[in-house]
């Protein structure tokens, strides 16, 4: 490289990163310029040209892509480097830091230390030098400040780059060296940031303020990245908050335990401002968590952990830190995170444990008052309350300090009783900021993680938990009523402005109260050895009120016709009540009790005996509720479900939900037999048309038709469940065959109108949920006589006429897709039956239809190209795939009886499957996923047709597969071994043999002669060398390929060995007579599965030394 290049170089770095080139520089586009400097990272042999670019040039972005190409290089042809090659690289790197790294922008720098770090992992176990960058490092951490930080930045990226496993590498090598380097080094780090912080709070490091905040910055981030560090190959899951136990090895236990590393820690947290006071409290949080067996004694546990309290308990006193934010939530978590890793036997034994928990109760009740700053840190507190409060039967109430389990029932009590307030007057807070304050409600994620923990806590002292909400809740109920009496059947938006507002916020208050009603009354459990002793009393008080709140919102909405509704998110609640009591009391629903006798009635047979502990429980429960038996209650949760489907049909999440709910009761096994007895549902099975029910006929629930309907038909095919609802299936029917039929009769102009596109979509939508929820032969065979053959021709027509409207296509597509999907063998009809020729000929029709007018559409010029043109053939190949593949069929029959219909589906299909530009098939998952399913299926079973085709058309075909197999998609990539693995083994096995197809292969051969041989080298490379989600499917076809061709197999072997020094080839050689022997000539599966064994041997022992 010479100036000139460097120049041009750094002209498309300016490009690349700002969008103009640099002074007298081609003007090019960004991915132009992106293009041709991924050159550089091409082959080892531009290593060169990196160190020029980094030696010469001047600009920050010519440097960035100097050191990320020479990473990627480093990475990829690792091997190609002698350890000395490496060692030097290394050197080069560190010594370029030390000389150029403060004056460097920080992208810069990051790149150059990934470098380093890269080097320092991949060699580890090459040379002893490599294992020294700690002690290198110390020189920068001696040097000036500037260098300090540039070594600080290395060790958190050092620890980072041994810890998180590298793409290209198995696991075993990367646990390995991350083991070899947590004995080595890692406390050593661990040490060095110690020692940062400590020369900090002395004052021993002269600098200046943003000196100092960046070392506190780094020192603490690397603190905290040494305590993360994966010490025993756990792979944690990084997307949760919350912390596990920290397995620190015993050698860390003298620093762990010191006195001095907590206070550090915490006088770092008082004395700064954040980032720098919440990262030492995660370093505080992790310390906490170390494990139990680290401490050699409960002595030494117990004084570590009153450390911990007294440093806990001081922050609490002076709420120190605690006005920002941040502090405030790491604060919140190193609470919650305390009881989780300390038995509360321990916890009472500390001194000052009672005036910890006082301290720690004023704080949550101050934190919950204030809500609105710690929307997202109150389940933290809550969770510490509710482990705490679970944990008091393990604890004697004489251990410990004096009286502290009535100090906890005190707390929480309070805790509980300020929760409930502060929710409550948050509604009014909320409606007055006028937007200003988001609605706690509103925030799904944070409410139902306070849901989660609120039943143990509410539990513990359930029956003054109880009294306070019925004190809320009886007069709020009251005024409601008042409200509801005078507004009547108007809207709430109608009323004055006053009233509306006062019913918003009874409304508001009442929704807390109905989550929270639902949260505790769905913590009862069945197991509980508190099961007996009245709870289930306090869950019919609660339940009472809410059932009672939803009958009242449905006398409104029903009285007004739809007028008078509820607020949006009281309903949601309510939904949420429901699911949670259906969890709990609708599985024992099928036992009924006999007043005054000791019979009990289960599913129709009589059982003499004493009811059980739960069956009380059960029975005490709804007579304590005093609504009427399980049945009646039941009756009136479907009731309102059938209200919201009424009034509410364009509240989505509304009707999702309740749909959701209705899904679950029909999906249990008690539950679903009790809703065949129920009036309500009896009306939904003869009443299920938009007429009733509006929501229906709302495009956006255009998919809650489908769950509608195959939440109906689930029901009525259960056992009895035609005679229990009153309706036949053909009666259900009835008004979805009256609207094909109705459709049927249009001319082809009518049925393209605007006035039959809802009811196509509908009627499409309600056929596939009624065939979703067919599961037996029989079930099936009903509806196919329903359809077949008087409204099979109108599935045809529809796909000529509607081609170009993806709303009404995806319908039609959809439900021809399931219909045809031959899902628990339910499509098997008799042996003398037709139907599944029949079938096949409509599902080829439809698809033929759509399939022709799509291809001949232009393509669209704006919009979504997938939801307008390729979501439809996707579908439709799908159709055919599910078609080929469902063994219902005798494909021999059409060609012997010159019938089309396989002939035109396969020809159509192939059409759209290689008419779509294969960029566009890999981009859209769905999309590849239905093409290379198709060529996968016609390779296995229609091996002859694809044979037939066209020389350049079954080029165009091997190449798509050739691409999909590189796929970075498993799934793809082993349809497309699959595909291969198909051809080989016809050739295999037919070669030599005087058949057409035979023929035709050996023509395609002839013009493609290195068809096996580029397959060959394919796979033999993503083996190698690809990345190891590939591995399991590009093995599979690799000994059919080597028997079809062994020439290839050959070749590639010659030619990998021609890449290879002397000392390689030898060593290659070697693995490949491995790989053969003991290898048969054949393709059964016990030598299939012996060869892949031997495959996964030989890519593990090749991949050590293999130079690119």
């Amino acid at each position: 490289m010479d100036d000139a290049q460097l120049a041009q170089v750094e002209s498309l770095c300016e490009t690349l990163y700002t969008g103009m080139p640099s002074s007298g520089g081609e003007k090019i586009s960004r991915e132009e310029a992106q293009s041709r400097l991924l050159s550089l990272q091409s082959s080892a042999s531009f290593i060169p040209q990196c160190q020029y670019i980094l030696d010469r040039s001047q600009s920050q972005y010519a440097l960035l892509v100097a050191s990320n190409s020479l990473t990627e290089l480093i990475s990829s042809h690792w091997n190609n480097f002698t350890i000395a090659q490496r060692i030097d690289i290394r050197n080069y790197v560190l010594g370029y830091l030390a000389n150029n790294g403060p004056t460097l922008q920080d992208f810069v720098t990051l790149s150059l230390i990934k470098l380093v770090c890269r080097i320092t992992k991949l060699g580890w176990f090459d040379d002893s030098t490599h294992r020294e960058l700690t002690d290198d490092v110390t020189k920068f951490l001696q040097a000036t400040v500037d260098h300090c930080i540039l070594g600080l930045k290395i060790l958190n990226q050092l620890v980072d780059e041994l810890n998180i496993p590298t793409s290209g590498r198995t696991l075993t090598q990367h646990r390995k060296t991350s083991v070899s380097f947590r004995d080595l080094c890692l406390f050593k780090v661990f040490q060095l940031g110690l020692t940062t912080l400590k020369q900090l709070q002395t004052r021993a490091i002269t600098a200046d303020h943003r000196q100092e905040v960046i070392l506190g910055e780094q020192a603490l981030s690397l603190t905290v990245r040494c305590l993360n560090f994966d010490f025993i190959g756990t792979n944690p899951d990084e997307s949760t908050e919350d912390v596990g136990t920290i397995q620190a090895p015993t050698n860390w236990r003298p620093v762990l335990q010191d006195p001095g590393t907590i206070e550090l820690l915490l006088d770092f947290y008082a004395n700064t401002e954040p980032p720098r006071s919440n990262k030492a409290m995660e370093a505080v949080i992790l310390i906490c968590s170390v494990r139990r067996s680290l401490f050699p004694s409960d002595k030494e546990r117990e004084a570590f952990l009153g450390r911990i309290m007294a440093g806990i308990r001081e922050l609490l006193k002076n709420q120190t830190g605690l006005q920002h934010q941040d502090n405030y939530h790491q604060f919140c978590r190193l609470l919650g995170r305390l009881k989780a890793n300390y038995q509360l036997s321990e916890l009472v034994k500390t001194e000052g444990y009672l005036d910890w928990l006082e301290l720690a109760a004023s704080f949550t009740t101050q934190s919950i008052r204030n809500w609105q700053y710690s929307t997202n840190s109150i389940h933290y507190l809550l969770a510490l309350w509710g482990r705490l409060v679970a944990a008091v039967p393990y604890v004697r109430p004489d251990s410990g300090a004096k009286g502290h389990v009535q100090a906890l029932e005190n707390h929480v009590l309070n805790v509980i009783e300020c929760y409930i307030e502060g929710m409550l007057g948050s509604v009014e807070t909320v409606m007055r900021s006028e937007g200003a304050l988001e609605d706690p409600l509103e925030d799904d994620g944070s409410l139902m993680e306070q849901m989660d923990r609120l039943p143990t806590i509410c539990r513990f002292q359930y029956n003054s938990v109880a009294t306070i909400i019925l004190a809320k809740f009886d007069p709020l109920m009251e005024k409601y009523r008042e409200l509801m009496s005078h507004l009547m059947t108007s809207s709430t938006e109608s009323a004055p402005q006053n009233v509306a507002q006062q019913v918003n916020v009874i409304e508001g208050q009442l929704t807390w109260l109905t989550y929270i009603c639902g949260a505790i009354v769905g913590g009862h459990s069945w197991s509980s050895s508190r099961i007996g002793n009245g709870e289930e009393t306090l869950d019919a008080s609660l339940s009472k009120r809410v059932l009672q709140l939803a009958q009242g919102m449905d006398f409104r909405l029903t009285s007004s016709n739809g007028v008078g509704k509820a607020d949006v998110k009281l309903e949601m609640a309510m939904l949420y009540y429901f699911q949670n009591f259906r969890r709990v009391y609708m599985f024992m629903w099928e036992v009924r009790f006999s007043s005054g006798s000791d019979s009990m009635s289960m599913g129709g047979m009589k059982l003499e005996s004493v009811p059980s502990t739960k069956q009380k429980v059960y029975q005490n429960m709804f007579e304590n509720m005093g609504l009427g038996d399980h049945t009646v209650v039941a009756n009136l949760i479907v009731t309102k479900i059938g209200k919201n489907l009424k009034f509410w049909p364009d509240e989505h999440e509304i009707v999702s939900k309740t749909l959701d709910l209705l899904t679950d009761m029909a999906g249990g096994y008690s539950s679903s037999k009790l809703l065949l007895t129920l009036d309500t549902v009896k009306y939904l099975a003869s009443h299920h048309t938009h007429e009733e029910f509006p929501f229906l006929n709302v495009l956006s629930n255009a998919r809650k038709r489908t769950t509608f309907h195959a939440i109906l038909v689930r029901l009525l095919l259960s056992p009895n469940g035609q005679e229990k609802l009153g309706v036949t299936f053909d009666q259900f029917m009835e008004p979805i065959i009256e609207t094909l039929s109705q459709l049927g009769a249009l001319d082809a102009t009518q049925l393209r109108s605007e006035a039959a596109r809802m009811p196509l979509i509908g009627v499409f939508r309600d056929l596939r949920g009624v065939a979703m929820s067919l599961h037996n032969r029989r079930s099936y065979g009903m509806l196919f006589d329903m359809i077949e053959p008087r409204h099979m021709p109108l599935l045809s027509r529809v796909a000529e006429s509607w081609f170009d409207q993806p709303d009404v296509m995806i319908s039609l597509l959809r439900f021809v897709q399931e219909f045809c999907h031959n899902k628990a063998n339910r499509v098997n009809f008799d042996q003398s039956s037709p139907n599944g020729i029949l079938l096949f000929r409509a599902t080829s029709d439809v698809v033929c239809a759509f399939g022709r007018r799509a291809l001949s559409a232009s393509a669209p010029t704006s919009g979504d190209i997938y939801k307008s043109k390729y979501k439809g053939m996707s579908l439709a190949l799908s159709i055919i795939n599910s078609a080929l593949g469902g063994n219902y069929v005798c494909f021999g029959v059409f060609a012997l009886y010159n019938d089309p219909a396989l002939e035109n589906a396969l020809d159509i299909s192939l059409k759209m499957a290689l008419g779509i530009p294969l960029e566009h098939v890999v981009a859209y998952p769905k999309l590849s996923s239905s093409v290379f399913g198709f060529v996968e299926i016609i390779f296995r079973n229609h091996i002859k047709t694809t044979l037939a085709l066209d020389t350049s058309v079954f080029m165009q075909l091997m190449n798509a597969v050739h691409e999909g197999l590189q796929s970075s998609d498993a799934q793809i990539s082993s349809m497309c071994a699959n595909s291969i693995d198909h051809l080989a083994t016809f050739y295999y096995e037919n070669s030599g043999k005087d058949k057409p197809e035979v023929h035709n292969f050996n023509k395609h051969l002839a013009a493609q002669q290195d068809l096996f041989t580029s397959l060959t080298a394919t796979l033999f490379n993503l083996l190698l060398f690809g990345p190891p989600q590939n591995h399991w499917a590009v093995m599979r076809p690799m000994l059919s390929l080597m028997l079809a061709s062994e020439s290839s197999f050959t070749a590639y072997k010659d030619h990998l060995m021609s890449t290879q020094d002397s000392t390689n080839q030898a060593l290659l050689n070697e693995s490949f007579n491995k790989l053969l022997s003991d290898v048969n000539r054949s393709l059964e599966s016990a030598n299939r599965d012996r060869f892949t064994q031997k495959l996964t041997a030989f890519r593990v022992s090749t991949r050590g030394f293999l130079t690119l």
